[in-house]
């Protein structure tokens, strides 16, 4: 969740030119928060894809000026999904079924997904320091997260250097035909990153992370097959390795006497499972108002897939996966968002909002959906896609917000 912050009219000098950059970084949003710094952010997004899968998302973000260099902070989203079932028929022989999405495998059901994530930051003369403590619960799966990072800035608030530490405490207890599979996990994560202002109006950054996970590390709703179409027991190795490392750069500019942005970030991404992939996101932003602006984005996405990964399987491998995430594949999305104020008078009344926001992504994915024809005795597609073989993978997410000054 962001928090919207105000952005400087007149262009600051060069000595708070980071400040106007990161702004402009974070998330290009117009409005000030009210004179205590205290904001309070409602949300709501609706999901949905081409395997009918769908979510509702309500949710809020509030950012509470405690003292003048503490700031609480606090995260809740309540989602309620329908499961995305797999058609993996009743006796879970991989045939397709004739028939609405089953509930064999435990995630075709419709359900609920609760998470909270409270946090305490210390920002002073360009240090700051937070810790974070994420908290998540479904029917199968639970997560609980404590997490800390730090940045100081330094050449006169020009450059920027931070570190953050994650770890993930994980549960997950698969239901229906599945119950009895699946395990703890640890994942551990790290990233340092630096930023850089090259001008009045030019940031640049980079981050590298590095995470290790143990334990139980799959996904058995989507077990693989072998060359008659016949279910076998997903496995996967019980750690990994994954290392990543990002580039940015936003360069500010004028139209008139308004200011916009341009975006771009790319990332690349390696596991010892042998999976790679990279990514170029491209956003451009610019105000049409003192306090509304509209975005557009595009951002292409391309893995290898694990070096394990196959669409069928003989039966004896030492590794098999039916998870269409360890699979080869590319992406595009493309959005827009659009964000203002309220009227100034709307400030004087508590319970009025002071900025909305609205957004759509729209995501195409070339993983084509299953080969059979929904008969009895014909084997399901590898991926376990609801749709058609001539189509590809779809979803489009819609989420809208508005912001109170506290």
């Amino acid at each position: 969740m962001r928090l919207l912050l105000r952005m400087p009219v007149q262009l600051p000098g060069r000595a708070i030119g980071l400040s106007l950059l990161l702004s402009l970084l974070l998330a290009f949003t117009p409005a000030a928060a009210g004179e205590s710094g205290s904001v309070l952010q409602l949300k709501y997004e609706f999901f949905r894809d081409r395997n009918r899968a769908w979510n509702h998302t309500p949710a809020f973000s509030l950012r509470y000026a405690l003292q003048r260099v503490w700031t609480l902070g606090w995260e809740q989203e309540f989602d309620v999904v329908s499961g995305a079932s797999r058609r993996l028929g009743a006796s879970l022989d991989g045939k397709t079924q004739a028939i609405e999405p089953d509930a064999v495998t435990g995630a075709s059901k419709v359900e609920a997904r609760y998470s909270e994530n409270p946090s305490l930051t210390y920002s002073r003369d360009g240090k700051t320091i937070s810790g974070s403590l994420y908290a998540s619960r479904e029917s199968d799966y639970t997560s609980f997260s404590p997490a800390g990072s730090a940045s100081m800035d330094f050449n006169g608030r020009n450059t920027t250097v931070g570190i953050s530490y994650a770890e993930f405490f994980d549960a997950f207890q698969p239901k229906g035909a599945f119950a009895g599979e699946g395990g703890d996990k640890r994942i551990r994560t790290g990233a340092v990153t630096l930023a850089q202002s090259l001008t009045p109006l030019t940031l640049v950054a980079i981050t590298g992370t590095a995470s290790y996970a143990d334990g139980y590390l799959g996904h058995p709703y989507n077990p693989p097959i072998d060359a008659r179409g016949d279910l076998l027991a997903e496995r996967v190795p019980e750690s990994k390795t994954a290392a990543a490392l990002a580039a940015q750069i936003v360069q500010g500019f004028r139209l008139g006497e308004r200011l916009g942005s341009i975006n771009l970030d790319a990332r690349a991404y390696r596991d010892d499972w042998g999976l790679g992939s990279g990514t170029l996101d491209l956003k451009v932003s610019r105000y049409f108002s003192e306090t509304g602006y509209v975005r557009l984005r595009a951002r292409g996405y391309a893995q290898t897939g694990a070096a394990f990964a196959k669409d069928v399987y003989a039966g004896d491998e030492t590794f098999r996966t039916g998870d269409i995430r360890l699979s080869r594949f590319s992406s595009l999305l493309v959005g827009a968002k659009i964000a203002a104020g309220f009227p100034d008078s709307w400030s004087d009344h508590a319970f009025l909002p002071d900025r909305w926001d609205l957004k759509f992504d729209y995501l195409v994915r070339d993983t084509r959906g299953d080969l059979g024809d929904a008969s009895a005795t014909e084997s399901r597609g590898y991926h376990y896609q609801l749709y058609g073989s001539d189509e590809y993978y779809a979803q489009g997410v819609i989420l809208a917000g508005l912001a109170f000054d506290l």
